[in-house]
């Protein structure tokens, strides 16, 4: 069996300035190597960090992808589940305008149009609220009945506090 050869070679003139000769003259003495395995070793080390660099805005760019679709597909969702409350809130709406027509105190109201225009304001203030004050006042009874009581033919101003 014959033995291994050694890899072919190719003999190259760099030219590098003083300094840099002599520090890395310098620096091949202290790791003992001779100044060609230095030079050949940062070669080889500069040519992996660009292929690695390469590779990484690969993978970059097909992590962005994947990110965007992922992204994309959650929008439509979102804007798919809005419009579903969109329109259960205008059949809840419209139903109970519905429902509310038929039984309106004359009484109380000179018309249908009254309790919807103070209910359409009761509901814009209340989109108005912060967070937080709107959650309070959904959660209390309190507030829940005195605003029904504006609806049902108290105060006609629906005042910032509802």
């Amino acid at each position: 069996m014959p033995l291994a050869q050694a890899e072919k070679t190719v003999q190259i003139t760099v030219k590098l300035p003083k300094k840099q000769y002599e520090a890395l003259k310098k620096y091949a003495a202290s790791k003992h190597l001779s100044m060609a395995d230095i030079v050949r070793a940062y070669i080889q080390k500069g040519m992996s960090v660009e292929a690695y660099t390469e590779e990484i805005d690969f993978i970059t760019a097909i992590i962005r992808q994947e990110i965007t679709i992922a992204i994309n597909g959650l929008s439509n969702r979102l804007a798919g589940l809005a419009s579903k409350d969109l329109i259960m809130s205008a059949a809840a709406y419209y139903s109970t305008i519905a429902i509310i027509a038929d039984l309106i105190d004359t009484n109380r109201y000179t018309t249908f149009r009254e309790i919807e225009k103070k209910a359409r304001l009761l509901a814009v203030e209340y989109t108005k609220m912060k967070l937080t004050d709107a959650e309070k006042l959904f959660l209390s009874g309190d507030a829940f009945e005195q605003n029904l009581e504006r609806l049902r033919g108290g105060d006609a101003d629906v005042g910032p506090d509802l």
